[in-house]
């Protein structure tokens, strides 16, 4: 069960750093004389993709002994990781709202769990 709560919180970070890869991505393409096709085929966003997909195998595999009502708790902490990650990489303001909300995430998964 151990091992199963660590892919749980494996796939979190890896869709944080998928999400962000994909801003990256979408900020890459689109823009100047660049093709459409530029924010869908350059290395952010074909990475952020091929994370996205692993992070479904990861998901698919630990579901296979977390419950799902847990697996999903945990899983809301993908907010916290994107904005942490957005913050830190992408040099995102982070309000004091958003933390807030943050830290009502937090409580609410730690009050599920208990």
């Amino acid at each position: 069960m151990l091992f199963s709560l660590g892919l749980v919180l494996l796939a979190v970070l890896l869709t944080g750093i998928s999400q962000v890869l994909l801003k990256r991505g979408a900020g890459n393409g689109c823009g100047g004389g660049e093709s459409f096709l530029s924010a869908y085929l350059n290395p952010h966003t074909i990475s952020a993709y091929c994370l996205l997909l692993l992070t479904t195998i990861i998901g698919v595999i630990a579901l296979q002994v977390v419950p799902l009502k847990l697996f999903y708790a945990i899983a809301s902490l993908n907010f916290v990781v994107v904005a942490g990650l957005s913050w830190g990489f992408l040099k995102e303001e982070v309000s004091g709202r958003m933390l807030v909300g943050i830290g009502l995430i937090v409580v609410g998964v730690v009050v599920f769990n208990v």
